[in-house]
């Protein structure tokens, strides 16, 4: 590892590769979109019938959706700073949903805010595409072995 290059950094595509095909990444289509240290967009793929349900002003995702698709990008921004033989793991996640979010792509913008021995303190918006933001949420998120 490199302070420009971390082993997180370069692992991320690789493990989204092979996440693709099955569980909630496959489940919800995520997608990297940008990648940097510390940084992370993803893009999230809801489905009416897979991510939704009907109200009378039309179908909206569900919440735990949106929060599976912000946790995610929680974990994996900070997974772009982890060494070599640790992962991340959620310790402590808050989310605020704001308005309801319709079926279509939605992209989660993480950022890692800071990172000590053994947590990261990140940050993630929620955004329908086209920029409005449907949900923010905020993660303690562990290093742990591997």
């Amino acid at each position: 590892m490199t302070a420009t290059n971390p082993y997180g950094l370069t692992a991320v595509p690789q493990l989204y590769e092979e996440w693709a095909a099955t569980g909630m990444v496959a489940n919800i289509g995520i997608h990297v979109v940008e990648l940097g240290a510390g940084r992370l967009v993803l893009e999230g793929n809801m489905t009416a019938e897979a991510h939704g349900f009907p109200t009378s002003r039309g179908a909206i995702v569900h919440g735990g959706a949106i929060a599976t698709l912000a946790d995610e990008c929680l974990a994996s921004v900070a997974f772009t700073l982890a060494d070599e033989g640790e992962t991340t793991v959620t310790a402590d996640l808050k989310i605020d949903f704001l308005r309801p979010a319709r079926p279509g792509r939605l992209l989660a913008r993480g950022t890692l805010r800071h990172r000590t021995r053994r947590l990261a303190f990140c940050d993630v918006v929620v955004e329908q595409d086209g920029g409005e933001v449907v949900a923010e949420a905020r993660a303690v998120i562990a290093y742990v072995k591997a």
